[in-house]
């Protein structure tokens, strides 16, 4: 009889050997090159740009706040205004839901090959810009047909990267009947997969979790099944608790939070500018890379030669964002009132058309630095690193999006502090039960992306 240890053994290595063989299949290379060595891009009305006009482009911009960290700040970001699609196919057998992944190589990925959602397509990509292949499956999330629509809504990307990005995220339910033909890098997956891959570092994308973060969490693990199982006082039990918990429970109200938000968003008053790159103030352009002139922190961006022969274009040169440090993303839980809630933090970033989103309780971007001016986040800070009334639940690595982010990687964590440690109040902070995380992740532009990655962690205990 097979035990838990050993199916997750089974997993974990049939996973492995599959992305080896994938990536020997695509012969993946990927090196940086000068940007006057590109075939593609060039730059062009002070930014960089794809000869065809679309994908994405750098740009400079240029913030105005009331934010004292980000009045006067000027930066490189991504500027990419299409709406991307990140859509999974799912399909039930018997009593269990199975999820179509594709195993997607990224010039930025770590170990080149990471689990991706069905589809992962820009416009310019499924509308073939690039003059290749077209995006498998995508026609279910572009034509009318026979599925179900489970989840579809618009979620937002990086704030500290993108300029006001945002992507559809869509789960469809194909029938039971539809036999669909797979090509060789996709694969079903059920929950206890998709437990194990939560957990496991850098194996699941910046837009699987995403989207992952946002569906029906009682649809993974069965009607009434969220964290079912777990015994009397564990961990997994407190979070069945506060998924299914009542408003009243809840130490601040759904209605306050949203007051909250649009109190924060109105008067911080961020507004933006898009700005010549040659015109940031320090930031410099040289033969291989735009930087500022700040080595010891940020990021740069590099053009990189990419080689990999099972995607829709086999050659092609990119810019990629590459991070000088890790960054930290923890979600702070404790138990308030009999019941667990998590520390939610009011992020304000350049790149958020509404200037501020809910993220997690800790949020420090690859290349960047605690914030000294938060005596929050440098408490939790401080108690994470000497285990002082907390105790780290899940710890793990995981790497940003391969197709914009070269090698970037985020150290998530989910903590429990001590019920008799005393968080202060803060006009930037609010705790929040699994129940409220349900309801509000429904609404767009709420929750920051490193916050429903972190999120998704939770998913090994469904």
């Amino acid at each position: 009889m097979m035990t838990a240890q050993s199916e997750r053994t089974d997993i974990l290595d049939g996973y492995y050997r599959w992305r080896t063989r994938v990536v020997q299949n695509n012969s993946f290379s990927c090196i940086p090159i000068d940007f006057a060595e590109s075939q593609e891009w060039a730059f062009r009305e002070g930014a960089l740009k794809h000869r065809t006009g679309g994908f994405f482009s750098l740009v400079g911009v240029e913030a105005t706040s009331r934010f004292d960290q980000l009045d006067g700040r000027e930066q490189l970001i991504i500027f990419q205004p299409e709406i991307a699609i990140n859509g999974f196919l799912i399909r039930r057998l018997n009593d269990r839901v199975e999820v179509l992944f594709q195993g997607r190589v990224e010039p930025g990925n770590i170990d080149a090959f990471q689990l991706a959602p069905t589809v992962q397509s820009t416009e310019a990509n499924y509308k073939r810009m690039h003059g290749g292949a077209a995006t498998p499956f995508v026609e279910w999330f572009l034509e009318e047909n026979s599925s179900q629509t489970l989840y579809d809504k618009l979620q937002s990307e990086e704030g500290t990267r993108y300029h006001g990005k945002y992507n559809r995220n869509v789960v469809l339910e194909i029938p039971t009947d539809k036999d669909l033909e797979l090509p060789s890098q996709f694969r079903w997956y059920s929950l206890n997969a998709i437990r194990e891959f939560a957990i496991s570092d850098n194996i699941l994308n910046t837009d699987s979790r995403s989207v992952l973060s946002c569906m029906d969490w009682d649809l993974l693990a069965g009607p009434g099944q969220a964290f079912r199982g777990h015994a009397s006082g564990t961990y997994g039990e407190h979070l069945m608790l506060s998924y299914c918990s009542d408003e009243d429970q809840a130490e601040c109200s759904t209605l306050e939070l949203f007051e909250w938000l649009t109190r924060l968003r109105v008067w911080g008053a961020l507004r933006t500018k898009i700005k010549p790159i040659t015109e940031l103030k320090n930031w410099i352009i040289d033969a291989g890379e735009i930087r500022e002139l700040n080595p010891e922190r940020g990021f740069v961006a590099r053009q990189y030669k990419v080689e990999a022969r099972k995607r829709e274009v086999v050659f092609w040169d990119q810019p990629l964002i590459d991070s000088q440090g890790i960054g930290h993303i923890a979600l702070v839980s404790q138990m308030r009132c009999g019941v667990l809630h998590i520390l939610i933090k009011a992020s304000c970033e350049i790149g958020y058309l509404e200037g501020v989103q809910l993220s997690a309780s800790v949020m420090i971007a690859p290349g960047e630095v605690a914030d000294e001016s938060d005596p929050i986040e440098r408490e939790i800070l401080q108690r994470i690193e000497s285990g002082d009334g907390v105790e780290v639940i899940l710890h793990l690595r995981q790497s940003e999006e391969g197709g914009r982010f070269y090698e970037d990687e985020n150290n998530y964590q989910i903590v429990l502090l001590d019920e008799r440690v005393v968080i202060p109040e803060s006009d930037y902070y609010r705790w929040i039960t699994l129940n409220q995380v349900k309801n509000i992740i429904q609404v767009p532009g709420i929750f920051s992306i490193e916050f429903r990655g972190a999120l998704t962690l939770l998913i090994s205990y469904l």
